[in-house]
C-alpha cells in the first residue's frame, strides 16, 4: 500500500514538472523549411526547439509572444557595416546571418 502511495506521489510530481525550460506562447511562428506561418506555442529545452504546438505547453518560464514573430533567425542579404557593433544590433533584431551581396 505504501509503495502505491509513493508511486502516485512521484508520478504526480513528474506530471506537474514543467517539460520545457522556456515556452514562447501564442507567437506567429514562421518556418521557411516547412512553410509554416501560423500562431503556435514553442517549447524550448537545452537551448533547442523541442516542440511547436497549437496546444498549450508548460514551461519553467512562459513568455507571451502574442503579436510577435517567432522564427529561427533572419538572413539579411544586403547589409552594410560589417563590424561587431553592427552584428550586435542585427542580432537584437533577430538577424542571425548578415551578408553583403551585390547582385
Amino acid at each position: 500500500m505504501l509503495r502505491c502511495v509513493v508511486v502516485t506521489i512521484v508520478l504526480g510530481l513528474m506530471w506537474q514538472a514543467a517539460p520545457y525550460e522556456i515556452v514562447l506562447q501564442g507567437g506567429r511562428v514562421m518556418d521557411p523549411e516547412t512553410g509554416l506561418d501560423a500562431v503556435r506555442n514553442v517549447g524550448i529545452s537545452g537551448g533547442r526547439i523541442a516542440a511547436v504546438s497549437q496546444e498549450p505547453l508548460r514551461g519553467s518560464t512562459v513568455l507571451d509572444a502574442a503579436g510577435l514573430v517567432v522564427a529561427p533567425g533572419f538572413i539579411d542579404l544586403h547589409s552594410h557595416g560589417q563590424d561587431p557593433e553592427n552584428y550586435r544590433l542585427k542580432a537584437l533584431d533577430g538577424v542571425t546571418t548578415a551578408l553583403e551581396l551585390e547582385i
